[in-house]
C-alpha cells in the first residue's frame, strides 16, 4: 500500500492574493506580466553584444496576456461566491398595476 503522506509533491512557491491564500493563477499572471514588461524595457535597446532583442509587439503581448488575465479574473470571480442570480434584477411590478385600468 502507498502512504499518501509521502506523496506530497514538489513544493512550489506561490504568491498570495489579498485574502492571504496562495494562488497559482495570480502567480502565473504576475510572472507573465513581468515577462512582457521586461520585453518592453529590453526592446528599447537593439541588443547587448551578440544578443538581439525583438521589437515589442503590442498585439503579441495582448494575445499572450489575455488568456492568463482571463484565468485569474475568472478564478477570482469564482472564489468571490458571485453567481449569475446575484447580478440579474427582479422584473419591475410598476407597469402591471395600472395596465388593467383605462
Amino acid at each position: 500500500m502507498i502512504d499518501k503522506k509521502k506523496l506530497t509533491g514538489i513544493p512550489v512557491p506561490m504568491l498570495r492574493q489579498s485574502d492571504g491564500k496562495p494562488s497559482a493563477s495570480f502567480t502565473i499572471m504576475f510572472l507573465a506580466f513581468n515577462a512582457c514588461l521586461l520585453w518592453l524595457v529590453l526592446s528599447i535597446f537593439e541588443g547587448f553584444g551578440t544578443l538581439k532583442i525583438r521589437p515589442f509587439d503590442a498585439s503579441g503581448a495582448t494575445l499572450f496576456l489575455s488568456p492568463i488575465f482571463g484565468l485569474y479574473w475568472s478564478r477570482k470571480w469564482t472564489d468571490s461566491k458571485g453567481t449569475v442570480t446575484d447580478v440579474v434584477a427582479e422584473p419591475s411590478q410598476e407597469g402591471k398595476e395600472g395596465a388593467g385600468e383605462a
